[in-house]
This record gives C-alpha cells, sequence and structure tokens, in this order.
C-alpha cells in the first residue's frame, strides 16, 4: 500500500534540485519503501536485458539462414544471454529474500 508524501518531503526533494529522473525515484522510494524501488530496478534490468539477448537471437538466427554467421555474433549471443541470466538470478535472489519472515534471517 503506497504512502503518502508529505509537503515536507516534497518540499525537501525540492530543494534539493534534483533531476526529473532521480525526483520520481525519491518520490517512489517514499511511497513504497526503498526494497520496493530495488526490485523495480531488478525488474527493469531483467527486461532490458531480455530485450538485448532477443535482439541478439534474432540477429543471429537471420545470420545463421543465410549461412554468414560470424563468431563475433555468437560471443555476442553468449554474453547477452549471460546477461540475462545474471539478471533474472539476482532479481530471484532479492525476492526470495524479501518473502523470508525476519526471525528467519
Amino acid at each position: 500500500m503506497p504512502r503518502h508524501v508529505t509537503s515536507a518531503q516534497l518540499d525537501d526533494l525540492h530543494a534539493r534540485g534534483l533531476p526529473n529522473r532521480q525526483f520520481r525515484r525519491a518520490v517512489y522510494a517514499i511511497e513504497h519503501g526503498a526494497d520496493a524501488l530495488r526490485l523495480l530496478d531488478l525488474q527493469v534490468r531483467r527486461d532490458v536485458t531480455a530485450d538485448l539477448y532477443r535482439q541478439a537471437l534474432d540477429a543471429a538466427r537471420l545470420r545463421l539462414r543465410d549461412g554468414s554467421l560470424q563468431p563475433y555474433q555468437l560471443r555476442t549471443l553468449t554474453q547477452a544471454f549471460a546477461s540475462w541470466q545474471a539478471a533474472v538470478s539476482e532479481l530471484v535472489d532479492f525476492q526470495s529474500r524479501r518473502r523470508l519472515p525476519a526471525a528467519a534471517e
């Protein structure tokens, strides 16, 4: 449940002179908590790396069809997959830590 941002908190954020993106992130952190902001960051990272992997896979598939697949394209595909795998793993680790009751830690 989102918490309400007080006028004092907004005034403080405005006084810091944050760029728009940082201002929105700070407001989101106040409303939803720092954990929610970290979760959002991890989900975005997962989505971005999945998209990069998908693009590398599509490019490799096209090159494979016409017989012009180069070794660097396979390396790019492998690196994109490893990045996506790391992002998913980090997200899963973070989510599982959030679900553990405080007494279990």
